[in-house]
């Protein structure tokens, strides 16, 4: 039996695309098809989720198998197929595929997909709408907001010690003070460089 599933965004009723599915294949073939559908980079990290009927994550189906020997019940992708997961209490699952940011599609499983004898599967049978970016580094900025940290740094950034120098190392912007060591006698230097040399 070959599976369709409706992919979604929470947050977003515009964007919508339909991929179908072997029950034999793995869900990493079905990851691999988002993927390709999407544009989006496939060396990065996603995985899938199981939900319960309030819509909590239960079973992790990762990419690649980062549990220890203790967690042998861990799903991974390449050795997961479709018909395993998709029950009739198990029709919706999440894709995550933005772990920093905690973003995700909503997969809803939308019933057999009847095809002639010449369809492959996984194929996306149709997609519409705007494609989210693969990740979001802002709220609202698809980039790094490298003007709010420099401003962020400038508020923070505790110049008093380079006013406390230069105030008692210059009478005014032309004219530097001369500076003495008194543990040397009064010794007069003419910069704070030519003070470090003779040290």
């Amino acid at each position: 039996m070959d599976y369709k599933f409706e992919i979604s965004l929470p947050e977003n009723s515009d964007f919508r695309c339909e991929i179908a599915v072997g029950g034999e294949q793995t869900f990493q073939q079905f990851h691999d098809k988002l993927v390709e559908t999407l544009g989006y980079d496939n060396a990065q990290m996603a995985s899938f989720f199981t939900l319960d009927r309030l819509g909590n994550r239960i079973k992790e189906i990762a990419l690649m198998d980062m549990a220890g020997e203790e967690e042998t019940d861990a799903l991974v992708m390449d050795g997961t197929k479709i018909s395993d997961i998709i029950k009739p209490g198990c029709i919706e699952l999440e894709y995550v595929f933005d772990f920093f940011a905690n973003r995700y599609f909503r997969i809803e499983y939308a019933g057999e997909y009847i095809h002639d004898s010449s369809a492959v599967t996984p194929v996306c049978i149709s997609c519409s709408g705007d494609i989210p970016e693969q990740f979001s580094f802002n709220d609202n900025k698809n980039d790094w907001d490298f003007e709010d940290v420099t401003e962020e740094y400038d508020d923070n950034y505790d110049n008093s010690f380079m006013e406390e120098f230069e105030n008692s190392n210059y009478d005014d912007e032309d004219n530097p003070k001369d500076l003495y060591d008194d543990e040397l006698g009064g010794e007069k230097y003419e910069s704070l460089d030519d003070y470090i040399d003779r040290l």
